[in-house]
């Protein structure tokens, strides 16, 4: 049975936007996160107030002095880089489990399909590295 020909499409397009989904609630643990591993940075040990004591802590800080919606901070290139990296893994993920990962029989062999998340993992990284560099960025500086 052949498949659709707007099928491909559709795999990078669902593949996107499920993973998009994700990182509406993951969004702002990379929030706190990044604003933990920045406290002090630029300071010798010891000489920089510590903001945030722990997970929580930081959560309550940035929701109670910048509001809640700071927890949501870089949201939009946070959702680019989930879409293009995630709808380009694993849809070149299914172009490649459809032409190659296969054997003669129809079967599928443990050896294609890493190999086929390898090369499908790559993908998305290379096409979505640049999205998360602008997503760190505004962290990052939003956190200084």
């Amino acid at each position: 049975m052949e498949k659709p020909k707007n099928s491909l499409f559709l795999e990078f397009l669902f593949g996107g936007v499920s993973t998009c989904g994700a990182a509406l609630f993951t969004n702002p643990l990379e929030v706190v996160k990044t604003r933990m591993q920045l406290q002090g940075e630029l300071q010798a040990k010891g000489q920089f107030q510590v903001h945030y004591r722990n997970v929580f802590h930081a959560f309550i800080t940035v929701a109670r002095h910048e509001g809640v919606s700071a927890l949501q901070k870089g949201i939009r290139p946070a959702l680019m880089y989930q879409f293009v990296m995630n709808g380009f893994r694993l849809g070149s993920f299914q172009l490649l489990n459809d032409s190659l990962l296969r054997d003669k029989n129809g079967q599928i062999t443990m050896a294609k399909s890493v190999l086929c998340g390898a090369i499908a993992g790559t993908i998305g990284g290379f096409f979505g590295s640049p999205m998360y560099m602008v997503s760190m960025s505004i962290l990052f500086f939003t956190a200084s």
